[in-house]
Parts: structure tokens; C-alpha cells; sequence
């Protein structure tokens, strides 16, 4: 998956990726706030709803290239919604974003 790039200086120490948070896939990815690396969770249920995720696409053998592009077209909120989250840690010490959160 590609990573997205921002001209604000945002850093990615890792690639956005697929990850298996609370039993479900999602998207991982860190960024850079106020100094300091955090990783978030985007689930699938956010990336359906708000950002054209095809849930017959998640079943699918190029379930990685549907999420990356949901994932891309919704990179700009995505964005904004994790450096304002105000959402709690899990036991993962990770930041979930879910559909609520957009």
C-alpha cells in the first residue's frame, strides 16, 4: 500500500498497512504529532461508509488494493480526524477511528 505524503512535514516511520485490530481488519498507520509517532486504526466500517469502501471488495482477492485506494481517497479526513482525536487508547496502545469518529 502506498504510503500518502503530505507537504506539512508529516513523517511515516512505517507504510500504512492491513492489521487485525478487535477481531477485525483495519488499516495501522503512524503519524507524526507534536513530536511524537502514534499509531491509529482506521476500521473497515469507516473506510465503507465514508470513504467508498466496497464490502464485496473485502471479501475479494484484491481485498489489499480496495482498502488502499479507500484508504487514499479518504487520506485528507483521515488526517485531520487523527490529529484532533481525542479517542481513547486501546489495550493495543493504538488509536481506533471509527465511523462515529468522522
Amino acid at each position: 500500500m502506498a504510503s500518502p505524503t503530505h507537504g506539512g512535514g508529516m513523517v511515516y516511520p512505517i507504510e500504512p498497512r492491513i492489521a487485525y485490530v478487535e477481531g477485525d481488519v483495519a488499516v495501522q498507520f503512524n503519524y507524526l504529532i507534536a513530536g511524537r509517532s502514534q499509531t491509529y486504526v482506521v476500521t473497515l466500517q469507516a473506510l465503507e461508509d465514508h470513504f467508498g469502501l466496497n464490502p464485496a471488495a473485502v471479501a475479494s482477492q484484491q481485498r489489499d488494493v480496495a482498502i488502499g485506494e479507500a484508504f487514499q481517497r479518504g487520506w485528507e479526513r483521515i488526517r485531520n480526524v487523527a490529529a484532533r482525536s481525542k479517542c481513547e487508547l486501546d489495550g493495543g496502545h493504538h488509536i481506533v477511528l471509527h465511523t462515529d469518529d468522522f
